[in-house]
């Protein structure tokens, strides 16, 4: 049995008849009967009836016809993704992200994406998440990847598509050795204790920001001690006991698995925090580009760290 057996005897089933199925795959009468005879042959039994109307299948044939249409769009799809994978080799694409994603999501996501097309070139920008948008409208990123929810007010709408593809959590986080709370605390207790922020442009500050004015508390209204533009500053800056800080549980999985550093929940208080791909809606998108947008909006695919 071969792949053109099975797709001239579906032909011949779809179309009814040997002289017309023969037309459509151009070939002769004779030529096709005979790969017909060689795939029944191969099952040791009738697949076919002719009669005076053409031809019709019998129960072994049905079977066959069923098995075969699933045959060939497996053959058909496996073509497709041999041919993507042929484009994509010689293409290159920039990527932006903002630092949570590209510092502690994206790399997983691009190291199973390239295991899956390994000649594809991916580079990878990271910056803070307004600075991401402006590059990815300018055209200098062909996609990015951007985190909090002032997106939706901040883009050009006529020039890029924003996609949520997640959405993560902030956690307060303290130094596990010196902050004897192992709780919660309340929104009277968050606004006394010294904080340290991410810098202005930030989603995770723009998340912060948003979820306080939710419940009526100006950013003003924290004893806000230091503004750091590095997730990790912020981190080591909170582990020797410097301050408190907000920010995402991807980014401090680690260090509460390690325990040298404690996260707390605010009670009252949600910092939701989306996960966005946006892209040009104008430009013309290349096969990479089209192939790893479908591989980061499938949770299956995305395999974030």
């Amino acid at each position: 049995m071969n792949l053109n057996q099975i797709i001239a005897f579906c032909t011949v089933v779809k179309a009814g008849s040997i002289s017309k199925a023969a037309k459509h795959l151009h070939l002769t009468q004779p030529a096709l009967s005979v790969q017909i005879q060689d795939l029944e042959n191969y099952f040791q039994t009738k697949l076919l009836e002719r009669t005076n109307r053409g031809v019709r299948t019998t129960p072994a044939g049905n079977l066959a016809y069923s098995y075969g249409e699933r045959i060939m769009s497996l053959s058909e799809g496996l073509l497709q993704e041999i041919n993507s994978i042929k484009e994509l080799g010689s293409e290159e694409m920039m990527v932006g992200a903002s630092s949570t994603i590209g510092g502690y999501a994206l790399p997983c996501s691009i190291y199973a994406f390239k295991e899956k097309y390994p000649h594809s070139i991916i580079k990878l920008t990271i910056s803070n998440a307004r600075d991401i948008i402006e590059k990815t409208e300018d055209g200098m990123l062909d996609i990015g990847l951007v985190e909090g929810p002032f997106y939706q007010n901040s883009l050009k709408k006529e020039k890029l598509i924003a996609k949520n593809i997640c959405e993560d959590e902030l956690v307060l986080i303290a130094d596990s050795k010196n902050h004897k709370n192992n709780g919660s605390i309340d929104l009277e207790e968050l606004k006394k204790l010294p904080i340290i922020l991410s810098e202005k442009g930030s989603g995770t500050r723009e998340t912060i920001e948003k979820a306080l004015q939710d419940n009526n508390i100006e950013l003003n209204d924290l004893n806000l001690t230091m503004e750091l533009n590095t997730i990790e500053a912020i981190k080591s800056s909170v582990e020797a006991g410097k301050g408190v800080s907000i920010i995402s549980r991807l980014a401090v999985r680690k260090e509460l698995r390690h325990k040298t550093l404690k996260a707390l929940k605010v009670e009252g208080i949600s910092f939701a925090h989306n996960f966005t791909v946006i892209y040009s809606s104008v430009k013309p998108k290349t096969s990479l580009q089209k192939t790893f947008l479908d591989f980061i909006n499938c949770p299956r695919s995305r395999s974030f760290c």
